[in-house]
């Protein structure tokens, strides 16, 4: 079993920067009541894991990125430490793997750490049509789901969303 790292090809990370963008388009142009809401900071618990591999896995390979929009991935992260924030996580890995990255010091910052730091971050399938966006400035530090309704349903029933907001 691989660990999961830091994406270090600039090709591979625009590549993935550029879907998550238009996915934080997506989320901020669709009514409240069409998304599923969770809290943000979710992301490095064991349960929303779960949820993100169920999900990775219901139409597609299991394989997703977490890419981090703000900071500013190029001018901040990328010049600091020489990597980009984002990684991929393959079907592979285990819960402890992600953990780990989420949690890993990109370079003798332990606070930029993915887990602690990303403001913005989006999860994206490599195979699928779903995605996750969460801003932690945004309603409380709310993130939301998006995807094909029969996802949707399916993703309610494993994960104890929020009530969407009016």
């Amino acid at each position: 079993m691989s660990k999961i790292d830091f994406i270090q090809d600039c090709e591979v990370f625009t590549s993935l920067w550029q879907r998550a963008r238009e996915c934080m388009k997506i989320a901020l142009l669709t009514p409240a009541s069409e998304l599923l809401h969770f809290d943000s900071s979710n992301i490095s618990s064991k349960v929303f894991h779960d949820l993100i591999r169920d999900v990775a896995s219901f139409n597609g390979t299991g394989d997703f990125a977490v890419i981090v929009l703000n900071p500013d991935p190029f001018s901040y992260f990328h010049f600091h430490f020489g990597k980009y924030p984002g990684f991929v996580v393959k079907a592979d890995n285990s819960e402890d793997d992600f953990a780990d990255i989420l949690m890993t010091d990109p370079g003798d910052s332990p606070a930029d750490a993915i887990g602690f730091y990303s403001e913005q971050y989006v999860v994206l399938p490599i195979v699928g049509e779903w995605f996750m966006y969460a801003d932690r400035d945004w309603d409380w530090g709310t993130g939301v789901l998006s995807g094909p309704a029969d996802l949707m349903a399916f993703a309610r029933e494993s994960f104890a969303f929020y009530e969407n907001p009016d």
